[in-house]
């Protein structure tokens, strides 16, 4: 009866730690999970930026354009006035430049979207894995300590066997 007794306290003092075999797995994921978030965000930063480069094409134009109509109505010479025809289809050809870029990165995002989104699942599967794996095991630790208590129980209150005449 002794020798349970004491196999039974070596348990309860037995601390058992949740180890989660694909941990390491898990990391990578995060890891890629954020690193596809940074691309995403580095892509976006991008497009803001082609987004005001092109807003400031269209501004120099439309201030060439204003130019350009008082200039023939002030009349200036027609050198000048060739020059800002000739800035002004710059211009235009730039803009149309950006708006591919602008095109471009739109799509750029969109795919990098899509890599954080599957980065993201990924992640995820492995994250409840993790989790359904942790509650299995505390349960199944909490049944082992209710065993042991029980047997415990069990063991220091077993009647004596003789009489108490």
């Amino acid at each position: 009866m002794h020798l349970t007794a004491l196999k039974i306290s070596q348990r309860i003092f037995d601390v058992r730690r949740f180890v989660f075999s694909l941990e390491t797995l898990l990391r990578h994921r995060e890891d890629l999970e954020q690193k596809e978030k940074d691309e995403l965000m580095k892509k976006n930063h991008r497009l803001q930026t082609e987004i005001h480069h092109r807003n400031g094409l269209a501004s120099k134009y439309f201030e060439t354009m204003k130019e350009l109509a008082r200039s023939r109505t002030g009349g200036v010479d027609a050198r000048e006035l060739d020059l800002y025809s000739l800035y002004a289809k710059r211009l235009t050809c730039e803009i149309g430049r950006s708006e591919q870029r602008l095109e471009e990165l739109r799509e750029q995002v969109q795919e990098q979207k899509q890599a954080v989104v599957e980065a993201s699942k990924k992640r995820k599967v492995l994250a409840s894995l993790k989790a359904r794996k942790e509650r299995e095991f505390f349960s199944e630790l909490e049944k082992q300590e209710q065993k042991d208590v029980d047997d415990l129980v069990v063991t220091r209150f077993v009647p004596k066997t003789g009489s108490r005449d």
